[in-house]
């Protein structure tokens, strides 16, 4: 009998640790994941939260008067510059080749660019829309529209990459929404009023009509300037995802980054000659302070987080971090630079707090 059970009690000893064991090795497999997750997030957290900050900064308090276009260019030349730099070290596989041979690899994806290019012509109609609407529409009701990106991103979310968002998700996609909305109108609103615009409804007759017409055309495109960023957002994460094409993040930064500057360099120059009235001789970099380069520094650094916050997590984790970062960029100015803080406010950062939690706590299943 003794020799019977030996062979069994050594079967089932051998069994449990094998068990433990695999349990230990995926643990240890979704741990750093998850850390990883945990540290892009926060930076874009910190960053988007830093910038809000500083540029309060320098435009109200320190009346600094360079031009925002250049803190954008500067800002993806600082993207550029690093995303090349990264390219040469990175070892990880690409379709561009080995990270050492920079020529090379630099010559190949300047040539297969077209689906970066096409992200940086939406990004160059989205600014274009974005001064057609603030200039017909005011900029508080631009604010409340500019919150609906939130859903257009899950939208198309849906739509595109086919991902099945819950009940639960969608209503705290809503309430991030109206949590924005309340946080960041309070802020603005206070700074406009109405009395130009009744004196002018009182010296022309048709000026009703003309007006109504002008707000209606500024909220469709704000609409459309809304719709374009949750496809942009969704089309990006696609491109960065996609097995068709094997490319670094790195390697689309710079893609992205060398059709950037492009653009902004267009869009400044027709900004500048044909939209200003009696422009200025045009100097590079005037008035360019210390807090401008910093703000272009973070500005090309938030560029290079969103990529790796689309990689390691999705669009819609990406603008749940915006979100909170409105909130504490809109304390902290309250409390470091002496910003509005009032009780809608604060009731609209706790609805972000909340909202945040119903979307990352829901246990039903999603994918």
């Amino acid at each position: 009998m003794s020799t019977f059970q030996r062979p069994v009690k050594v079967a089932v000893s051998s069994t449990l640790p094998t068990d433990a064991s695999q349990s230990k090795e995926m643990y240890h497999a979704i741990a750093p994941s998850f850390a990883l997750k945990a540290t892009v997030l926060l930076l874009l957290l910190g960053q988007n939260t830093s910038y809000t900050l500083l540029r309060r900064y320098s435009m109200a308090s320190l009346k600094e008067k360079y031009d925002p276009q250049e803190v954008l260019l500067m800002g993806e030349l600082f993207k550029l510059i690093f995303s090349v730099a990264m390219t040469w070290s990175d070892p990880s596989p690409s379709d561009a080749g080995p990270g050492g041979h920079l020529f090379e690899r630099l010559s190949y994806l300047t040539i297969h660019s077209g689906k970066m290019m096409a992200l940086a012509g939406i990004y160059g109609t989205m600014n274009v829309l974005s001064f057609v609407a603030i200039r017909r529409i005011d900029a508080a009701v631009f604010t409340v529209c500019a919150q609906l990106k939130i859903l257009t991103t899950a939208a198309f979310s849906v739509l595109i990459l086919k991902r099945r968002l819950t009940p639960t998700k969608w209503r705290a996609l809503v309430q991030l929404v109206l949590g924005c909305i309340l946080v960041t109108v309070p802020q603005i609103s206070h700074k406009h009023t109405t009395s130009e615009e009744e004196e002018e409804e009182e010296e022309e007759p048709n000026s009703e009509y003309t007006s109504s017409t002008q707000f209606l055309f500024g909220v469709l495109a704000v609409l459309l300037e809304v719709s374009m960023s949750g496809f942009a957002s969704i089309y990006f994460e696609k491109v960065i995802k996609t097995a068709d094409e094997k490319l670094t993040v790195w390697d689309r930064n710079y893609q992205l980054a060398l059709h950037s500057i492009l653009l902004y360099s267009i869009y400044s120059f027709v900004e500048r000659n044909y939209f200003t009235l009696d422009p200025p001789p045009y100097r590079p970099l005037h008035d360019f302070s210390h807090v401008a380069w910093t703000l272009a520094f973070l500005g090309g650094g938030g560029g290079l987080l969103v990529a790796m916050t689309v990689k390691v997590a999705d669009s819609i984790v990406k603008t749940l971090a915006v979100s909170i970062a409105i909130v504490t960029s809109t304390l902290a100015s309250h409390f470091l630079l002496g910003g509005p803080l009032d009780l809608p406010m604060t009731i609209g950062a706790l609805i972000v707090a909340l909202a945040v939690l119903n979307y990352t706590l829901d246990a039903t299943y999603s994918s």
